[in-house]
């Protein structure tokens, strides 16, 4: 449905003990730039383990595994923000093995990551105390060479947010 805040809400199934996550997912055309930079990874590192196009996502606040399904609904449905802009793009940057693409936001993305954050910690969710750093995973388990390649830009405007499952 629709918050007041004029996002509207995804939903994860009722279920006791999953690992949840609230994210931001694409447009199509972001998926799509996203894809592109995978294949050209890909070239360099074959091996390493790329997330499906359809599970790309923008990570806003991770729960763990949680059995509390109704706060976890009840924080997604109490945040509240303006649509906004975001733009993936540029050279990819990397945490170890692992790299992703960075985003381009206005300051909604981190007033609404902040506020949701804010939001699962009055609830009773321990959640991670570290910066909020966007970011988009591209590849895991990286071996190999510094890639020479850029992910190509995409912009798109954000009107929801999703509560989702960690199969990971």
């Amino acid at each position: 449905g629709q918050g007041a805040g004029g996002l509207s809400r995804g939903g994860v199934g009722r279920r006791p003990a999953v690992r949840l996550f609230f994210a931001l997912t694409f447009s199509p055309a972001a998926r799509a730039a996203l894809r592109q930079a995978q294949e050209r990874l890909r070239a360099f590192a074959p091996g390493a383990r790329y997330p499906g196009e359809e599970t790309l996502h923008l990570t806003l606040a991770f729960l763990g595994e949680t059995d509390r399904l109704d706060q976890a609904s009840a924080a997604l449905h109490a945040v509240s923000s303006r649509p906004f802009s975001l733009a993936v793009g540029g050279p990819p940057g990397h945490f170890g093995d692992l790299w992703w693409a960075g985003v381009r936001g206005d300051p909604a993305l981190e007033d609404l990551a902040l506020s949701l954050q804010a939001d699962l910690r009055a609830r009773g969710f321990r959640l991670e105390d570290r910066p909020f750093r966007p970011h988009i995973t591209l590849v895991r388990r990286w071996r190999g060479e510094t890639p020479q390649v850029t992910v190509p830009r995409a912009k798109m405007v954000v009107r929801r947010i999703s509560l989702l499952r960690s199969d990971q």
